[in-house]
Parts: structure tokens; C-alpha cells; sequence
């Protein structure tokens, strides 16, 4: 699975920030005695083919070196089937280090020697064959070759390769925003490792999990994967993957926002490649800094390090990396007013994103379209403006759809495994005691006994589990709905209950609305006050604010400083009312933080249960429009959103 860490890092932006890691578990060959058929490697093979594996482990690089010599010096006397398998597993190194032209005409010369592709080499051919077309954006042919590789790794009972199978698919999942789906094949994968106790493809399968983790905003769970891959290649002294998890740790980070982090782990990135002798990733360490720098608006430094990605700039043949280099250089551009630059670069991206289509692009199109919308609002442009905010927003209203599918499924996976595997122990309790029940009908009254006082004690013990389990969903529950930091309801639980709310008021034609509202410049009190500073201003504001929230209204944090108050049997008008109230709570707040003193204010939009406008996302969309235009007409003001005429 080496091969799913370094695609995943070089395309992983094809997702929001990305897509992470592509794992390649090389392949198993069955010993062989003296002779050969055309299914089987010849014995002499064995050794050589087994070196070659060792040296895929610290560098594909070796491997393919070492292949290479092996065919100079041997051609002549291996069978086809030992050139297959050797073109094959070169065709793998070369998908490693992402000369996909190359591995294309080494799988050529394979399947010109007409390799069955039910053994294990077939396989390989197929999962290599289909990566190849995952990262040049023909998924559909991709999964064809999946699901081929899947049905001849079952017949051959073969576990490494059906894990192999299982883990191509849920990255092509994955690219695609099937996250879904991408989970379960990761979890099948998981499995199959797990019952061969393969603790390298474990640590691959756990680098790839912590990316999916990522973009589910689990940051909690992705940085606990990536770092136990990465120790484990650390003391194993893989560094070459090493390399490729560390640079997916820090894009971790920079999705977080802790950009000190993201900058440590890049940085730690460029020594791997001096270590390794890689330097020729170092472009994406360079890359990656500049990214940092460009969030955090160091824009000096993103400067500094976007030449140094120039002069080392790759021969792209993945469509998507290409595409995350050329949105970075226009955001830098846009930074710097450069809007000419800026358009060029864009265009350059249209035109690469138009052949994979749309919903093969997701994250890109939404990135483009809101960097379309910038340039629009610098030349004033503010009809064109909006219309790529709302194509962006539209967009992005699918993907997280997506994700709250996502979330369900992962837990669906878990749950119905725990089943199973309860269902396997009954079962065997039941057999046992029919068994017992049938050997000797002299102990038949002892065993009812015995059978009475199990059952009670088993009850007793589920009685006291089911109270243990009761109080302990209470406490989960309570800590899977609440932020941490404010206590109030989470995004997750917010979203749930404006869902749940807004259900009722079309059922019983009542009125509904939504008050959507964030923190103006707050930056600048994190710079001032540091992050614990911040942290202190958002608990302020969020006990300002509760003091004018009804009994059955709900007030969540949705994101950094930004908040949802939902307001069930309230119109537009009333919901003006409360924000005005919490407005000016909030302008007349005196916040003492670290000894100084801290006023802050902020942007409110609304948005009303209409006939034309009655689902969440349209009604979340509108006053999140809204809260767009008091940001832009100003700041700390109040914006109710236009009602469609339908």
C-alpha cells in the first residue's frame, strides 16, 4: 500500500484545503518448486523478487533500481510470466514516485505477454492499471479494474490483496466525495489486515484513515492516526514514508489553523528529504510552507518559499496537484493585487478541471468559484460577485450533505461489526447448551438449574450494564452535542435540531427563523491576545448573548467565532428584535482580558421560513448571504435576507 501515502499527498488537494494518502501493499507470490507453468514465477525468481520487496519498504527507488539491473542481466533466461511479474512490480514503483507514463508502458509490455490476470501478478496489473486512472481523473474505468482485482483476490483467498483492493477503492471513494462508501472499503481493508497481522500495511491503511478522518473535521482522530504511522515508519526507519505522512500531518494542521504546527511538521519534511536523500520532494515542503504562510498572512514568507517551490517546481502528470500549485499562485497573486495574475492563473485551472467535471472536482470548483468572487468584489463587480458566492456555496452545501452521510455510515460500519460479532458468541453459547442438554438426560434438572441461576445472574449483570451503559450515553451525549470551549450546542447538534424544528413548522404552518452572526476582526483579538485571550472573548460573547435567547430557542457555535441562533414560532422582524438586543449587548460589553480592557463587535444576518424558501440549507444559505453583506456594508450590523418571489 506505499504507493496510496505519496498520491494522496501529491493530489490531496482535490479536496477542501487535499484529497491524503495512497497505500500500495506489495504483492504476496506463491513459493515454487524446480519448473514453471504460465501461472508461476520460476524458482531462481524467488530471491530476487523478495529483495525487491525488502527494498520497496525503505525506497521504491532501490527497488526500481535494483528491477532495472535484474532484467539487464537476466532477461534471457526468465519466462514471460517472470517478465510480467517483473514489468508489473516495476510498473508499481514507477506509480510510487509518480511517473505514471512510464508505469503505463511497463503495464503495456505486461499485458502484452498475455498474463492471466486471476493470479496474483493479474492483480497487481489491475490495481495498478486502476490507479493510474484514478490520478488522471477516470475514476468510473478505475473502479472497473477494482472490482476485478477484488473478485479474483477473493477466489484466491488471497487477504493482502483483497485489503490492497479494498483500500484503491475507498481512496477513489474518497477523491470523489464519496465518503461513504469510502469508509466502509477503508474499515473492510482494516479487517483483512488485522486477520494476517500485517503491521506495515496497518500503519499505510492508518496513514490513509487519518486524511478521511481529516475532512470529516475528526482532527482529533486524524492526527492520532498519522502520528502512529508515522512512528512506526520512524522506528522502522522508513523514512521515505515517513516523509510523505509527516507532509499529510502538517496539511492536517494547516486545515486546523494551528499553522505553528503545520509549520514545525514542513519543516520536519525538508530534513526527511535531506535524511532520505529525496530532495526532489522537497517542492512539496516548500510548497506547504508557503500555504502556511499565505493563511496566516506572513505573505513575505509565502513569498520566499513560493520561489523556492518554483525552482524546484515538478513535471505535474496529476491533473489535481497541478491545480492545488495554481489556486495557491493565485491566491498569492490576489494577496499581492496582482488580479491580472490572479485571472491568468484561474483560467489556467478552468481549463484543467474541465475534463474531470465537476463533481470529480468538488472542493476545487468551490475553491475557484469563491476566488472568482473575490476578484469580482476588487473591480467592483458585485453582481458577478454574488453569483460566484452562490455557485460556491451551492456547491458546498452538497459536499457537506456528503459529510453528515459520512458520519452516519462510519457508525453504521461500527455498530452493525459489534452485532455481528454478538450474534457469533450467542450462537455459540446456544450450541454449547444444546449440546449439553443432550448428553445425558440424568443431569437434565441439575442443567435447568444451572441454566436459572446463568440466566438470573446474566440478567442481574445486564440490568447493571444497561444503567452503566444509560449514564454513560447521557455524559456522551452531552459531550458529542456541546463545544467544548462556550458550552454551547455543537454545529452537529444545532443543525439536528433547526432540521428538527423547521420539520415541525412546515408540518403545522408556523413561523421559523434563523439569526446567523460572527465576531468582526477577530484576528486581531487573537493577535493581541493570543488564542487563550480569544478563547476568554468567545465565552464572554456567548454569555452576553444567552441572556436574550428564549427558553425554546437554541444558540450553537458553528465554527471558529461564528454562531447560529435558531428561532422557532419567530419571523424575520422578531428575529431582528433579538439580534438588535445581542448586538448591543455585545457592542456595550467591557471584556477584562489579561488586564486590559477589550470591546468587540459583531455582523449579524437573517434569514425566515418562506413557501419558496423552507428547507435548512436554503434558509442557512440565505442568512449566511446575509451575514456576507453586513460584513461587506461595514461590520456590526444587522442584514435580514431578500425573500424570493419564487
Amino acid at each position: 500500500m506505499k504507493k496510496k501515502i505519496k498520491t494522496n499527498v501529491l493530489a490531496n488537494q482535490k479536496r477542501l484545503s487535499s484529497k491524503f494518502f495512497f497505500v500500495l501493499i506489495f504483492l504476496c507470490f506463491s513459493l515454487n518448486s524446480y519448473g514453471y507453468t504460465l501461472d508461476k514465477t520460476s524458482a531462481w525468481m524467488q530471491n530476487p523478487l523478495g529483495k525487491i520487496d525488502e527494498l520497496n519498504k525503505k525506497d521504491p527507488a532501490l527497488a526500481l533500481a535494483f528491477s532495472k539491473k535484474l532484467v539487464a542481466e537476466n532477461l534471457q533466461k526468465m519466462t514471460d510470466f517472470d517478465k510480467a511479474t517483473l514489468f508489473s512490480k516495476m510498473a508499481q514503483h514507477n506509480y510510487i514516485l509518480g511517473h505514471y507514463r512510464i508505469s503505463q508502458g511497463l503495464l503495456d509490455k505486461a499485458y502484452a505477454l498475455k498474463t492471466n490476470l486471476k493470479t496474483d501478478t493479474g492483480i497487481s496489473m489491475l490495481l495498478t492499471q486502476g490507479g493510474i486512472m484514478d490520478e488522471l481523473g477516470n475514476s468510473g474505468q478505475a473502479m472497473e479494474k477494482y472490482l476485478l482485482a477484488e473478485k479474483y483476490a477473493k477466489a484466491n483467498e488471497n487477504s493482502r490483496l483483497l485489503a490492497d483492493s479494498y483500500a484503491y477503492m475507498a481512496y477513489s471513494y474518497s477523491i470523489n466525495h464519496k465518503d461513504t462508501l469510502a469508509l466502509k472499503h477503508y474499515h473492510q481493508a482494516y479487517l483483512q489486515l488485522e486477520k494476517i497481522g500485517d503491521e506495515l500495511g496497518l500503519a499505510y491503511l492508518k496513514a490513509e484513515m487519518a486524511n478521511s478522518y481529516s475532512l470529516l473535521f475528526d482532527d482529533i482522530n486524524a492526527v492520532k492516526l498519522a502520528k502512529e504511522a508515522s512512528d512506526y515508519f520512524k522506528k522502522h526507519q522508513y523514512y521515505f514514508d515517513e516523509l510523505f505522512v509527516q507532509t499529510a500531518l502538517a496539511k492536517i494542521h494547516l486545515r486546523k489553523k494551528d499553522y505553528s504546527k503545520a509549520e514545525a511538521t514542513y519543516l520536519r519534511v525538508i530534513e526527511l528529504t535531506k535524511k532520505t536523500n529525496q530532495t526532489e520532494y522537497v517542492y512539496l515542503a516548500y510548497l506547504g510552507l508557503a500555504d502556511t504562510y499565505h493563511h496566516s498572512q506572513q505573505h513575505d514568507k509565502a513569498r520566499i518559499f513560493w520561489h523556492k517551490y518554483k525552482g524546484e517546481y515538478p513535471d505535474y502528470e496529476n491533473p489535481s496537484a497541478e491545480v492545488g500549485a495554481i489556486v495557491l499562485a493565485a491566491k498569492l497573486e490576489i494577496a499581492d493585487n496582482n488580479i491580472k495574475a490572479a485571472i491568468e492563473a484561474l483560467t489556467k485551472v478552468e481549463a484543467i478541471l474541465a475534463p474531470l467535471g465537476k463533481q470529480n472536482a468538488l472542493s476545487w470548483y468551490i475553491q475557484l468559484y469563491d476566488l472568482q468572487g473575490k476578484i469580482a468584489i476588487t473591480k467592483e463587480d458585485y453582481k458577478t460577485a454574488y453569483f460566484k458566492q452562490e455557485q460556491a456555496r451551492e456547491l458546498l452545501k452538497n459536499y457537506y450533505n456528503a459529510e453528515r452521510e459520512t458520519v452516519r455510515s462510519k457508525y453504521k460500519v461500527m455498530f452493525d461489526t459489534d452485532q455481528a460479532i454478538l450474534k457469533n458468541k450467542l450462537l455459540e453459547q446456544d450450541k454449547a447448551l444444546n449440546q449439553a442438554s443432550l448428553e445425558s438426560a440424568a443431569q437434565k434438572q441439575k442443567l435447568q438449574n444451572m441454566i436459572i441461576i446463568v440466566i438470573s445472574l446474566f440478567v442481574f449483570v445486564l440490568v447493571y450494564f444497561m444503567y452503566r451503559q444509560i449514564l454513560n450515553s447521557k455524559a456522551l451525549n452531552k459531550i458529542a452535542n456541546t463545544d467544548s470551549l462556550t458550552e454551547l450546542a455543537n454545529r452537529r447538534f444545532t443543525f439536528i435540531y433547526a432540521e428538527k424544528m423547521l420539520l415541525q413548522a412546515n408540518k403545522n404552518e408556523q413561523q421559523f427563523s434563523m439569526v446567523m452572526f460572527d465576531v468582526d476582526h477577530f484576528k486581531q483579538v487573537n493577535d493581541n491576545f493570543g488564542h487563550s485571550g480569544g478563547d476568554i472573548a468567545l465565552k464572554e460573547l456567548t454569555s452576553t448573548a444567552n441572556e436574550y435567547v428564549r427558553c425554546h430557542d437554541i444558540l450553537g457555535r458553528i465554527g471558529g467565532e461564528e454562531f447560529l441562533l435558531i428561532l422557532p414560532e419567530a419571523n424575520s422582524a422578531q428575529a431582528y428584535e433579538i439580534a438588535e438586543r445581542i448586538k448591543l449587548a455585545i457592542e456595550h460589553k467591557v471584556m477584562n482580558i489579561q488586564g486590559k480592557s477589550l470591546q468587540i463587535t459583531a455582523s449579524f444576518g437573517i434569514a425566515q421560513l418562506t413557501k419558496t424558501q423552507n428547507s435548512f440549507s436554503q434558509i442557512f444559505n440565505n442568512a449566511d448571504m446575509a451575514l456576507y453583506q453586513a460584513k461587506n456594508q461595514g461590520r456590526n450590523q444587522i442584514v435580514i435576507a431578500k425573500q424570493s418571489s419564487g
